[in-house]
């Protein structure tokens, strides 16, 4: 408070003014000076997610999956739909996610991924299953096995650039490549005999995608990366759609530290009609994942 010439009064009332409302006079200073603060109160030396032309990142799932896969013999009769997760619950995973993007100008930027998860268990089977052109009675011990490798690559154009965060859209593309198989020691009628049998399908799924981001720069080095990808399209042999949902957070103070949690949601459908493998599946794939990331 400053004070004309000639206006002592006037600052005598203000001080006895402040005296008075101590209290609020200091709250509302305090929330003043919080809302004063630049929302990217960033370490000077940390990397800026808004302006780095790359970032990578190497992660974890802890996922629920639901797999649902049909696989036709050679005849006109459909295979049993098999629920994966319902056959060979607890199954042993491996799985892992790899993300880089290379920002080469201010608005444009390519980003890749790789996602590869596995599964394994053998399973007494509660139903026959019909399976490539093989019969598994039930009450046969079937040894399952399952692969999944997703790649994607993308090209992502920012039409929303402020200070604090951007909003993009992309265009790319998906190709998964899918294995499975069931194979157990079959007991012939009569209990005489024993053979093997297993069915095996592969596919390779390619299917273009759209998508949408947004990525903010928050203060204590914290950026969030939410973004939605989907597509539904018949190419060929293939038909089918997928939808992809994500949101990341991520802690960056230094260049080659970072650690980030997320939450993803993966849904494919296919229907397939060829040489190797005749049939549908779907697969769903959701849960949290924890990762680690460079930027720089």
């Amino acid at each position: 408070i400053k004070a004309q010439k000639g206006g002592g009064q006037q600052l005598i009332d203000s001080l006895a003014f402040v005296r008075g409302h101590a209290r609020p006079v200091t709250a509302a200073a305090a929330l003043l000076g919080f809302g004063l603060i630049p929302i990217r109160a960033m370490s000077e030396d940390a990397p800026d997610p808004l302006n780095d032309p790359f970032f990578i990142s190497l992660g974890t799932y802890l996922v629920d999956t639901d797999t649902t896969i049909r696989l036709d013999g050679t005849t006109q009769d459909a295979g049993t739909r098999v629920d994966w997760d319902r056959t060979f619950d607890d199954a042993t995973a491996t799985q892992f996610r790899v993300d880089a993007m290379w920002r080469f100008a201010e608005r444009h930027k390519l980003r890749a991924l790789w996602f590869s998860t596995s599964r394994s268990k053998s399973q007494t089977i509660d139903e026959e299953i019909e399976w490539d052109g093989e019969t598994f009675p039930v009450n046969t011990r079937v040894k399952g096995d399952i692969n999944w490798d997703i790649y994607e690559l993308a090209y992502e154009y920012s039409f929303l650039r402020r200070d604090t965060y951007e909003l993009s859209a992309s265009i790319g593309a998906y190709y998964a490549a899918f294995d499975s198989s069931l194979s157990a020691t079959i007991t012939n009628p009569g209990g005489t005999t024993q053979r093997n049998a297993k069915g095996d399908a592969s596919v390779d799924l390619p299917l273009p995608v759209l998508g949408l981001r947004g990525l903010w720069a928050l203060p204590y080095d914290l950026s969030l990366d939410v973004s939605g990808q989907w597509f539904s399209a018949s190419i060929g042999e293939y038909s089918g759609n997928l939808q992809n949902y994500r949101a990341t957070l991520t802690w960056q103070p230094k260049t080659w530290l970072g650690i980030g949690l997320g939450y993803d949601w993966f849904q494919a459908h296919g229907d397939v009609d060829a040489s190797d493998f005749k049939g549908n599946l779907d697969w769903t794939f959701q849960g949290p994942m924890i990762y680690y990331s460079v930027s720089f």
